[in-house]
């Protein structure tokens, strides 16, 4: 369910993970806001937030993602997973460019330096 902070209804729903939703990003970088969702069912989506539709599923996590983001000024989408993953993905073809996998255990969140390469 996605709600608008004015109100205590909810605005719509993005049906289409198969399980839990752990992580949501709202992007607005672009010429149309994206919304995008990290799943207990390994995926990771992205909707168009006027449509309300999916527009791709990201998948390659063997286990639940649990963090997404959108690089705020180069073309790339970024999940992290139980799985100990961080995988890269051209956020326009949405092909996986990169995986990262430092042995650490569960992602927990992700982030980026604006107006760096990090």
């Amino acid at each position: 369910m996605i709600w608008d902070i004015s109100s205590p209804a909810p605005n719509f729903t993005l049906d289409g993970h198969l399980k839990g939703v752990n992580y949501v990003e709202y992007f607005t970088g672009s010429d149309e806001p994206k919304i995008l969702s990290g799943s207990d069912d390994f995926s990771a989506k992205v909707w168009d937030s006027q449509s309300k539709s999916c527009l791709q599923t990201l998948e390659g996590h063997t286990h639940n993602v649990t963090s997404v983001c959108v690089h705020p000024e180069l073309p790339i989408i970024i999940t992290g997973s139980k799985d100990g993953t961080i995988h890269i993905w051209q956020a326009t073809t949405y092909r996986l460019e990169n995986t990262l996998n430092y042995d650490l255990g569960r992602v927990w969140a992700i982030g980026y330096k604006k107006g760096s390469n990090q």
